[in-house]
């Protein structure tokens, strides 16, 4: 892998970059910067000289042909030079190829032929001036490759509530190199469509990996311009972003901004990969364990998204007031068990019926009412059991069926479990009375 950094004024420039490099050198050369000008170049290679530099010859602050000359001075051929031009600066291309710049290309012709040539050009000279260049580099790359797999791994066992506590969650993040050291996070989900989408029964193409890693790279590209982020991919469909920021910023201004990082992306993704893409924007949370509660949020809200909303707020859905929307969203999924007493009224069916993913449920409800959800549920079939066995006219087994229990024994231990006593006891009891 050999390291490249983009120096282009326009925006777009460094994107089209990024993805015609993705899909034509994603395994050889790694993009690991991109500046706006020469002079915020300069601090990135005198910092950690990349080996190969795109640069546009005219640039604000510092021009591509000083930042060449001052790099060249300082570290000789390598890192190598490719030059972008305009027609009418052949002058300053031609000092450039005299300064040892391996290339230069015609933003206006630039392509993935032209941009093709002008990589392996730069490899020959890195390779010609460092011979062992391929080997290392190869190397170091695999260990940065294993590190940011790692560290997705992490992301999504902390997503799906599976770090046991704050302690070990930042013991592990400390060991690959992630920082908490923020008071308020957002998690964003993601989902990406196209033809090239890979089925729904598990099978892919290589054009649908392609639109993907493409879209990832230009969403990470364009959102990371707007606020701190990290993001996180998921499956072929599917990725999360991760804002992080402190509490001094109001948590309005920071959606607004997140919600334009997202429109922002969602439009060039669209433009340039024809994939449609939705989001979901999960609440602001102080502490790293409940990011995974703002990624459930998230999940929920990009599952209320189309084509006419594509960015939903999870806020919007719950109800402006975050706290009195979550209120009332658990006082109707109450209704709703009150109502439906006999069924299964199993976690995982109810949250679909509500658009929740089970984990969420589960976290909110124990918030919100500081009871579990099964044993919220197990109560609530008790009391109702209760008023049936006194009315005298079913059996045990006949109420244990109608609540939904998969057995007279089974309905009998719940019911010792919630009331202290067995179903026959309880009869006898109040019998007695």
């Amino acid at each position: 892998m050999y390291r490249l950094l983009i120096v282009d004024d326009e925006p777009l420039v460094q994107i089209g970059l990024r993805t015609m490099l993705s899909k034509g050198y994603g395994e050889v050369v790694e993009v690991v910067g991109t500046a706006s000008n020469g002079k915020e170049a300069w601090e990135m290679i005198s910092m950690d000289p990349p080996d190969i530099v795109i640069a546009d010859i005219r640039m604000p602050v510092m021009t591509g042909l000083e930042l060449l000359n001052k790099s060249h001075a300082k570290y000789g051929t390598v890192p190598a030079f490719i030059m972008l031009t305009a027609y009418e600066e052949f002058e300053m291309a031609r000092q450039a190829l005299l300064g040892e710049a391996v290339d230069y290309l015609v933003k206006i012709e630039l392509n993935p032929e032209t941009l093709r040539a002008a990589i392996d050009k730069a490899i020959q000279r890195i390779e010609e001036m460092h011979p062992d260049k391929s080997a290392s580099s190869n190397g170091s790359s695999a260990a940065q490759s294993s590190l940011e797999d790692l560290r997705g791994k992490f992301m999504i066992k902390l997503f799906s509530h599976n770090i046991s506590g704050e302690e070990a969650l930042l013991s592990e993040a400390a060991d690959l190199g992630i920082s908490f050291d923020y008071n308020r996070y957002i998690a964003v989900y993601g989902e990406i469509t196209s033809d090239k989408s890979p089925a729904f029964d598990g099978s892919f193409t290589r054009e649908a990996i392609d639109v993907y890693s493409s879209s990832i790279s230009m969403a990470k590209e364009i959102i990371s311009r707007h606020a701190p982020c990290q993001i996180i991919s998921i499956d072929l469909r599917h990725f999360a972003v991760l804002f992080f920021f402190t509490e001094d910023k109001p948590v309005a201004g920071t959606m607004d901004l997140i919600a334009e990082a997202l429109e922002n992306a969602m439009t060039m993704i669209t433009s340039y990969f024809k994939a449609s893409i939705t989001f979901g924007i999960g609440s602001a949370v102080s502490s790293p364990l409940d990011i995974a509660i703002s990624f459930d949020e998230a999940k929920t809200a990009q599952q209320h998204s189309d084509s006419s909303q594509p960015i939903r707020l999870f806020s919007h859905i719950v109800g402006s007031n975050r706290r009195s929307g979550k209120d009332k969203l658990i006082q109707t999924i109450q209704e709703y068990i009150d109502e439906n007493l006999g069924g299964k009224l199993q976690l995982a069916e109810v949250a679909e019926v509500f658009g929740l993913s089970p984990a969420y449920l589960s976290v909110l409800f124990k918030k919100s009412t500081e009871t579990g959800f099964s044993e919220y549920v197990y109560t609530k079939k008790i009391d109702r059991a209760k008023e049936m066995l006194l009315s005298g006219d079913m059996k045990i087994y006949e109420v244990a069926d109608a609540l939904g229990f998969e057995s007279a024994y089974y309905f009998s231990k719940v019911f010792k479990k919630v009331d202290g006593h067995s179903p026959r006891e309880y009869i006898q009891s109040k019998s007695q009375s």
